[in-house]
């Protein structure tokens, strides 16, 4: 009996062997494909941070060129829209009025009239007319308070009123803008 189970235990001492062998084998052959394996996540890594980094790069590109080309526009705006050209103008003598207050102010006021350069016939009936506009001027501010003629807006106001009203009487062109060279009020 001893012999078949020494044959047994040389069969599974074979076999151990055998199996050792091809584990040996395998390990051998497995070396090289961990070897692979770390050399492919490697590469992998590589074409990541590339990728990662030509993606960045593109981004920033295309953020410049937009930045440049806003710029480019505005700069082009200021360009193609220079400030128009100074208005001729018609300069007035001043005016002195009271206010229609219950305690009257004295005004003093000087008045220039802006027009376009395109209209040269205008200049000769504004000669014409500066009787009939001073009158105007005149009745105008002579009707206002202190209080209408004290701030900017009103100021504005007034402006608007005298050109409206000066354009009823023109028959070669238009006021543009009229400008206060000198306005005084005695608070």
């Amino acid at each position: 009996m001893r012999m078949s189970i020494m044959g047994d235990d040389e069969k599974l001492t074979n076999e151990v062997e055998e199996v050792e062998e091809e584990k040996g084998g395998a390990a051998a052959e497995s070396a090289p494909r961990a070897g692979a394996s770390r050399i492919v996540k490697i590469l992998l890594w590589v074409v990541g941070v590339v990728l990662l980094a030509a993606a960045m790069f593109g981004i920033s590109w295309l953020v410049a060129n937009y930045v440049e080309e806003r710029r480019g526009q505005t700069e082009e705006g200021r360009l193609i829209a220079p400030p128009p050209l100074p208005k001729l103008h018609f300069d007035l003598p001043s005016f002195s009025v009271s206010t229609c207050d219950t305690e009257p102010h004295f005004a003093k006021v000087t008045v220039s009239l802006g027009y376009s350069e395109d209209n040269l016939n205008l200049n000769q009936e504004l000669v014409k007319r500066s009787m009939e506009m001073r009158h105007i001027i005149n009745l105008l501010l002579g009707s206002k308070k202190y209080e209408e003629i004290d701030t900017i807006e009103d100021r504005i106001a007034l402006t608007e009123e005298i050109k409206a009203h000066i354009n009823v009487i023109l028959r070669d062109g238009r006021i543009e803008d009229v400008y206060f060279t000198e306005f005084v009020v005695s608070p």
